[in-house]
């Protein structure tokens, strides 16, 4: 069996972590660019780069909306 390592991976989502989210467009997975604070409310934003999708624009995803993919 396996043990699950009990932390919050959120707070070490930095630039070139690979990550999952869920959009209308379906689950998608791509590495982090960079973070940067919301202006409004101060929540972190990861933008991700997902390569084939949004010509080749970033996607801006809250940090909590993130899953660690494994290497």
């Amino acid at each position: 069996e396996r043990c699950a390592i009990a932390y919050d991976f959120k707070s070490f989502v930095t630039a070139g972590a690979r990550v999952a989210f869920d959009t209308e467009h379906g689950p998608q997975k791509g590495t982090v660019a960079e973070i940067k604070p919301d202006l409004g409310n101060g929540q972190r934003i990861a933008i991700v780069c997902v390569n084939g999708t949004q010509g080749g624009a970033p996607w801006h995803i809250p940090v909590n909306e993130l899953q660690r993919v494994a290497a």
